[in-house]
């Protein structure tokens, strides 16, 4: 494979990095909060730094998207996104991990593994 071609796919993965880190930022600036006005939550450096890991994620994907299709770049994104952000929290947050999200998150595995072949 060129690396012409797999150059999108690692774009794709970043920004799935950059919307899960975006999120998990997201979470610990509302756990951090003393006080939940919307000026606070502005300038909240969680907040901002989500912000802009969300917007660089944003820059990625639309790099990625002049050579991929957006019917397999979205579902890429999501399914790697969904999966990052749910082990993260598991362990940075305490977040409940059952059983039957174990088996789900290895189904969009399967799906992410097959949009990306």
């Amino acid at each position: 494979m060129s690396q012409l071609v797999q150059l999108p796919w690692l774009l794709m993965l970043a920004s799935a990095c950059c919307s899960s880190t975006g999120s998990i930022l997201l979470k610990q600036s509302r756990l951090v909060a003393v006080n939940s006005s919307f000026l606070a939550t502005l300038i909240s450096p969680w907040f901002l730094s989500a912000l802009v890991i969300y917007s660089a994620g944003l820059l990625l994907f639309a790099k990625a998207l002049d050579r991929l299709p957006v019917s397999a770049a979205v579902p890429f994104s999501t399914g790697v996104g969904f999966i990052l952000t749910t082990i993260l929290s598991h362990y940075l947050f305490g977040e409940r991990l059952s059983v039957n999200q174990l088996a789900a998150l290895s189904l969009i595995v399967a799906g992410v593994i097959a949009i990306a072949r």
